[in-house]
């Protein structure tokens, strides 16, 4: 009979963030770890649903990565699972704007943390939350592989600069609230352009703008591109769930970057070291205007970014503590699922 943990894995879509950065990215570091691993995507029908499910007793370790079910699939998902492992990176028990609260996904995820043997939050805002229902919560960042997210060769820092945003089309509301800042900087320098990627875009910037489609395989070198990465964000119920993905993208690649000040962005950032915090348009308008005026801060910023995520936000540090909790929360052989 083989030693190793089965662990089955149930993702929402493969190209979906969290799938990549907090599954797929790990799955050849946790291979070094005796682990045999089945990654399958949730179906959306029920009967190929039920047939995934009723397959789930054959794995040690149940990991479901971010979706909320309805109570009697999150109930039948339990049952057929020795230990189930809830891991999530957004505060997905609120909308992301507008009225944040929802009833329904609020009774998801107290069901799901009350049915969950081990949650795993992505930062110590969603712990919290998670622990209103559970005791039994563990806090793994949102990592990035370093060694695909690379600097670009050569770096060349002249103008025109190009200040880069990297994101989905659920958070350009966060990048629309930097279009005055963006606007009064290149009235007052005009040696910028400004490029987006994204699957949609947004208007109203007076600087010259590249509007770049994303895709998965161009993301490094549409990043590589950027002389200044931004990422902006509020403080909301929302918000402060997000793990800084753009963030760690950035500084991987070398890139020197502003973000908005948060909890998370603050454990990350040493403001003025490995990048910028700003909060408010006069601190971006700041804060943009010096590494503008100041190339030569481009690159050392940029260097001290990537050293800065070795050993705390690196793919193999993050695949190594998902490891340390499979390993410590290996089920008995045999034992039987649990009944409600």
């Amino acid at each position: 009979m083989s030693n190793k943990i089965k662990i089955i894995f149930l993702v929402i879509r493969d190209e979906a963030p969290s799938t990549r950065f907090r599954v797929l990215q790990h799955i050849p570091e946790l291979e070094k770890f005796n682990f045999d691993m089945t990654i399958k995507r949730i179906p959306k029908d029920f009967y190929s649903r039920l047939k995934l499910f009723n397959s789930l007793s054959s794995y040690d370790i149940v990991f479901l990565q971010k979706r909320l079910f309805q109570w009697w699939a999150l109930w039948y998902i339990r049952r057929k699972s020795k230990m189930l492992i809830y891991d999530f990176d957004d505060a997905v028990l609120f909308r992301n704007s507008g009225n944040f609260y929802s009833a329904s996904r609020y009774r998801r995820f107290r069901n799901t943390m009350k049915y969950s043997d081990i949650v795993i939050a992505g930062n110590h805002y969603l712990r919290d939350l998670a622990m209103r229902f559970t005791k039994h919560v563990v806090v793994i960042p949102t990592g990035i592989n370093t060694r695909t997210y690379l600097p670009k060769s050569s770096p060349v820092y002249a103008p025109p600069f190009t200040i880069g945003w990297i994101g989905s089309k659920s958070n350009l509301m966060l990048l629309r609230q930097l279009i005055e800042p963006i606007n009064a900087l290149h009235r007052e320098t005009g040696n910028f352009r400004f490029k987006i990627v994204c699957d949609d875009f947004i208007d109203g910037f007076e600087c010259p703008v590249e509007k770049k489609v994303w895709t998965e395989q161009e993301e490094v070198k549409d990043i590589q591109s950027f002389d200044i990465g931004i990422m902006p964000s509020t403080e909301n119920q929302w918000t402060r769930g997000k793990c800084a993905l753009k963030l760690l993208q950035y500084m991987s690649c070398g890139i020197a970057s502003v973000a908005s000040f948060t909890d998370v962005t603050a454990h990350i950032v040493k403001d003025g070291v490995n990048g910028f915090l700003a909060s408010g348009d006069e601190a971006w308008l700041e804060k943009l205007r010096f590494l503008l005026k100041n190339p030569d801060h481009l690159s050392a910023m940029g260097t001290e970014a990537r050293k800065s995520l070795l050993g705390s936000y690196d793919s193999e540090t993050v695949a190594s503590q998902y490891a340390k909790v499979f390993q410590d929360a290996r089920p008995p052989r045999n034992t039987r699922p649990p009944r409600f």
